[in-house]
């Protein structure tokens, strides 16, 4: 049991009692003892004072003080010993500190208690403050991990998105991103401004777009509106237009321009896959292609003979694939140099171009030698063909850049040699070109200047 409850039990036995009957009954007898030994009759008389105050407060106490001082000082009178009166009265002024002093007390402690009080609600309004900080602050850190798992998430999505190298597969998953950065609304990458107003107006400008209604947008003429709400921005690859990063929402006001700016982050790193997309295309198609002629390379000569030779066993379809070398082209390197010998080159590359067909397959096999598979082609046709283009380059007429004014003429032959892909012949790529290969070595063998198909034996 608390000491307060202790005393307020105590103090209602007390007045149900009634406790001036009390006091009154022991005023009484003590003032009898008083007037027998008034020297000692004090010090009882303040242990009084003290049990009283501190149940009943300085009421019950102060009367009983005064009632103590007035029989003092009228007893006083009954008493012929001096020393006895000096006593009773330093008692009496006792008395009279003992409870001033038990007052003063009083009042500290309860001016002590107030200010704990004070000080006990400041204390638990700064903790209540700091349970809702706290509370707060929980929340924001949630809310932050929650961030940081989304951003986790978009950044797994843009690894898995800047390692993309297909413009496809880019566009599909762009509009996965531009949902996990926004959040609300249909997304999607466009390419060209074909068919869309939006692509059209942000091209013309050059300017980002957002619309909160585009009901009310004099700049769109729209018939049937699906949605209300559009926000876009522009794509581009080495500072040209390629096409717009668009969303849509059918509710109005439901982009921000905070929106905005988030869009323009991810356009310019969708521009930057793009551009890597196109810079990977661009080298493969360098590494494939001769520099100086821009005809395929022997690795891909090869590779791709090796798959049209399956195609064509497959499908049951003739393949030739010829092989052919410049005559005396190491004469014409020493006599007027390797520059001249790049333009004969590139020519005969561009006369190859010209003359087979865009399904053929054509390469600088070689340093003079080159390359060609014909597809759907036999042996009696793919001599044909080839013969043609004999005659053709021979008729040719080759300028040597030597002098500026007087260019140097010269007459250019090739030698070919080719084979074809029999029926159910198992062989492989390198059995077919081994066959052409010997076949331009008879061609060499005969005199030059002439095609020459493989033959058994």
């Amino acid at each position: 049991m608390s000491k307060n409850r202790v005393r307020k039990n105590v103090f209602d036995i007390l007045s149900s009692i009634g406790l001036p009957v009390i006091l009154g009954g022991v005023f009484i007898v003590w003032t009898v003892y008083f007037l027998k030994n008034p020297v000692i009759f004090f010090p009882p008389v303040a242990i009084l004072v003290i049990i009283l105050y501190y149940f009943s407060g300085p009421v019950y106490s102060g009367v009983l003080t005064v009632f103590a001082v007035t029989v003092g000082l009228l007893c006083m009178v009954f008493i012929d010993d001096t020393s006895s009166i000096l006593i009773v009265l330093l008692e009496i002024v006792w008395l009279i500190s003992f409870y001033y002093v038990l007052e003063i007390y009083s009042t500290q402690y309860l001016s002590m208690r107030n200010r704990m009080c004070e000080e006990y609600e400041t204390l638990d309004r700064e903790i209540t403050f700091k349970d809702s900080e706290i509370i707060e602050n929980n929340k924001k850190t949630d809310a932050i991990i929650q961030q940081i798992e989304n951003f986790q998430t978009m950044g797994r999505m843009l690894q898995t998105f800047e390692a993309s190298l297909d413009e496809q597969e880019i566009i599909e998953k762009s509009g996965e991103l531009a949902s996990k950065f926004i959040g609300s609304g249909n997304w999607k990458l466009k390419k060209n401004v074909y068919g869309d107003v939006f692509a059209k107006y942000i091209k013309t400008t050059g300017l980002p777009l957002i619309i909160t209604d585009l009901s009310n947008d004099r700049r769109f003429s729209m018939t049937q509106n699906k949605y209300f709400s559009v926000i876009a921005v522009p794509v581009e690859i080495n500072g040209a237009f390629w096409g717009i990063l668009r969303g849509t929402s059918p509710k109005k006001n439901a982009f921000e321009d905070a929106d905005l700016r988030l869009l323009s982050i991810l356009a310019g790193i969708v521009s930057t896959v793009l551009n890597n997309t196109y810079l990977y295309r661009t080298i493969q198609e360098l590494s494939i292609t001769d520099g100086l002629t821009g005809l395929y390379t022997q690795g891909y000569f090869k590779e791709r003979l090796k798959e049209e030779m399956k195609r064509a066993r497959i499908n049951k379809v003739p393949l030739s694939v010829a092989i052919l070398d410049i005559d005396y082209f190491k004469k014409i390197n020493d006599t007027y140099g390797h520059q001249a010998g790049d333009v004969i080159l590139r020519q005969i590359a561009s006369l190859l171009r010209g003359r087979f067909r865009e399904t053929d397959l054509l390469s600088r096999y070689g340093g003079e030698e080159f390359g060609v598979i014909m597809l759907h082609t036999d042996e009696k046709e793919a001599g044909k063909v080839l013969e043609e283009m004999r005659i053709s380059i021979e008729k040719e007429r080759f300028f040597l850049p030597i002098e500026s004014y007087h260019p140097v003429q010269v007459r250019i032959t090739v030698s070919i040699g080719f084979a074809g892909l029999e029926k159910g012949s198992a062989a492989i790529e390198y059995e077919l070109i081994k066959k052409s290969d010997k076949a331009l070595y008879k061609a060499k063998k005969t005199g030059r200047n002439c095609v020459v198909r493989y033959v058994n034996g």
